[in-house]
């Protein structure tokens, strides 16, 4: 493949690029949407297993696919362009892309995973394309003298990639590193706005060839080690089908998923259209999500990364990952679902169409005012399709919660309020938390509380992760393992109780001084992420449906392990599962907050992460800072990639627990 010789020519390659990985993850998304998820669905338990982890596994891979499409478009900005967050719809026509790479929507069974290995296949590797992806034949040729922008033909993704690094060295070695970099790192994606490891901001070549790198090892690996790349992941769920497959031959962990779907009437022949209802109306209202989702994306290479924006650039981050979990909703409901009477037996799936309208508005007050007016229509309908599928009803607040956010933000950029909007007052924030009723949970349950001369000594054993700072700091006042009573309040002074109390990191024991000098909340609010264990958090809290009751109001530690059966706070659970999880987690690059401390609100969402909002400072088990927050989504499901932030995978495990 040619390297590029001019700007223009490189931006070009780069705009494919991010296609390219755009149609990666679409892709790789409706193969997982299209698999099993029970034992009814003629699977056994083993197989079950097996396919429910293929799921996790592909839906990772997806992932990794946006953080590709982030990086690419990171080095585009870089370059002085802009995002590209444009594809066409599928199935993508001959031509546009070079022969080899051909994307298409299809359910998850053999055909499909030998094409995944295909295009992810290392330069020069053995590997054999499954015969329904049917290739045309062309070369695209680029001559290397044209102004023009050309599209050059290439083999492998990699291939692609390496060409662009070359193209960069070349053009810094022609122009100098100060004439090719001339974008901002303030419009390009960073950590501080999501949380995916390997998302960095470019500005030299350095930091350019390292991004490509990345990039490459992580789709078909280094040339030394293919271990832990997409390619010898999808290898490796090969081989396991193959086993299953030879033990019992009529194995089938997918679902009879349609392939090429489409919403319109079809041109081409072998595409097949949604018609039924439920499906149409949902295929529809998931399609809104989608191209929400690039809408919103699109928004944050128009905001500065200055101090000030930092929380409303995390805030928009946190909606692309709520509009995502919302199409994963949508694309797993829409594969059980019939697509057309002409195609009995076939289910309808998601087809990721997006409009020919540009993504983003001219000005910041338009694209905010538009933006409300989508996530309006968007909670309209999918209010009107909560009663034939219900699993819909805890998308209906979010989208109101972000309407809010989207006209409040018109608002303080001098708009008008648009017609039949209710505005909260104030200032718009990063994430407008909904109230929930208080839920009857075990923390209504009564908690020890014995009396003494000088203080009252609380202690709620369903709050208690046997952490041992009271029995092994006041010994005389905690008797370990005593039948009947074992508080003694009284063989200490008020300080030294206040102090075990303040030790407890689950706010289990806690502490009325009689002469008035209670606990305080923090001057910090902090969370600390304890290894293999909860995260533990110290601030003036408000776990919404969980109230303090008789326990600290300012201390608790939140299960993260998914398996406690007092969620979300942690019982100790992890112990017995052997949970797994780091407590040193890498920094991530943030600014110090404004206020550090303030009511810190904890939303466990309905069978996902909590979702928390407020000043917070979260720090490694040994106190160094992991990052500064204001909004965040941590994980309870105990199965993120991304810990203790939540990757979406609650969906894919189908994650369990009561909340919002």
């Amino acid at each position: 493949m040619t390297p590029a010789r001019h700007r223009s020519q490189l931006l070009m390659m780069l705009s494919e690029a991010a296609e390219i990985e755009h149609c990666l993850m679409c892709c790789y998304l409706y193969a997982a949407f299209s698999l099993k998820q029970s034992e009814t669905e003629d699977l056994t338990v083993a197989e079950l297993e097996a396919v429910r982890r293929w799921r996790l596994e592909t839906v990772r891979i997806a992932t990794d696919e946006m953080l590709h499409l982030a990086l690419a478009n990171n080095l585009s900005i870089a370059l002085g362009g802009r995002p590209h967050l444009r594809r066409f719809n599928f199935p993508i026509s001959p031509g546009l892309f070079p022969a080899d790479v051909v994307v298409e929507l299809a359910p998850f069974d053999q055909g499909t995973l030998d094409h995944f290995i295909y295009l992810e296949r290392p330069r020069n590797a053995e590997a054999q394309d499954d015969s329904r992806f049917e290739k045309a034949t062309y070369k695209r040729r680029a001559p290397s003298d044209r102004l023009m922008p050309f599209a050059d033909d290439y083999a492998t993704v990699g291939e692609l990639y390496v060409s662009i690094a070359e193209s960069l060295r070349l053009l810094v070695a022609t122009l100098g590193e100060d004439a090719v970099f001339v974008g901002t790192r303030d419009a390009q994606l960073s950590p501080q706005d999501f949380s995916l490891p390997g998302l960095r901001t470019v500005r030299s070549l350095d930091e350019a060839i390292t991004a490509v790198d990345f990039i490459v090892h992580q789709g078909e690996g280094s040339p030394q080690n293919k271990a832990g790349s997409h390619f010898s992941r999808f290898c490796q769920i090969r081989r396991e089908w193959q086993a299953l497959q030879a033990t019992r031959p009529a194995f089938t962990p997918h679902r009879a998923v349609a392939r090429n779907p489409v919403m319109r009437s079809p041109i081409l022949a072998g595409r097949i259209q949604i018609v039924e209802e439920p499906a149409i109306s949902l295929l529809d209202a998931g399609n809104v999500c989608y191209e929400l989702m690039l809408h919103v994306l699109a928004s944050l290479a128009d905001l500065g990364a200055c101090h000030e924006d930092a929380a409303l650039r995390r805030g928009i981050g946190e909606q692309t990952l709520c509009l995502m979990h919302a199409v994963n909703d949508i694309g797993n409901l829409l594969s059980r679902l019939p697509a057309n009477r002409d195609h009995p037996g076939i289910c309808a799936g998601l087809t990721f169409t997006v409009s020919r309208g540009e993504l983003t508005f001219l000005t910041p007050s338009t694209d905010s005012y538009a933006l409300g007016e989508r996530y309006r229509a968007l909670g309209e309908r999918l209010q009107q399709l909560v009663p034939t599928t219900p699993e819909l009803a805890r998308h209906v607040p979010q989208m109101r919660r972000y309407e809010q956010f989207w006209t409040q933000r018109h608002i303080a950029l001098g708009g008008d309020a648009p017609a039949g909007a209710q505005p909260a007052p104030g200032p718009a924030p990063a994430i407008i938390s909904v109230a929930a009723a208080p839920t009857t949970g075990s923390a209504d349950k009564p908690a020890e509380i014995v009396e003494g001369r000088d203080a009252v000594l609380v202690f709620d054993s369903k709050r208690c992760i046997h952490s041992r700072h009271c029995v092994l700091g006041e010994p005389g006042v905690f008797i370990a393992n005593k039948p009947g009573d074992w508080l003694y309040p009284d063989a200490a002074t008020p300080e030294r109780l206040m102090q075990v109390a303040l030790n407890c990191p689950s706010g289990a024991v806690s502490v009325r001084r009689k002469d008035g000098v209670d606990e305080v909340a923090p001057l910090v609010n902090v969370a600390r992420i304890r290894e293999n264990g909860p995260l533990a958090i110290h601030a003036d809290l408000d776990i919404t449906g969980y109230p303090p009751h008789d326990a600290s109001p300012f201390r608790a530690t939140l299960c993260r392990c998914g398996q406690s059966r007092n969620k979300p706070y942690c019982d100790s659970s992890h112990v017995a599962a052997k949970f797994s999880a780091s407590g040193e987690p890498d920094t991530r690059d943030s600014q110090p907050l404004p206020e550090r401390n303030g009511r810190l609100r904890v939303d466990p969402l309905r069978n996902g992460p909590l979702e928390v909002t407020g000043n917070l400072e979260l720090c490694a088990g040994t106190g160094r800072t992991v990052d500064r927050l204001a909004t965040v989504r941590f994980c309870r499901c105990g199965q993120s990639a991304n810990k203790p932030f939540c990757d979406g995978t609650h969906a894919v495990v189908d994650f369990q627990a009561d909340g919002v």
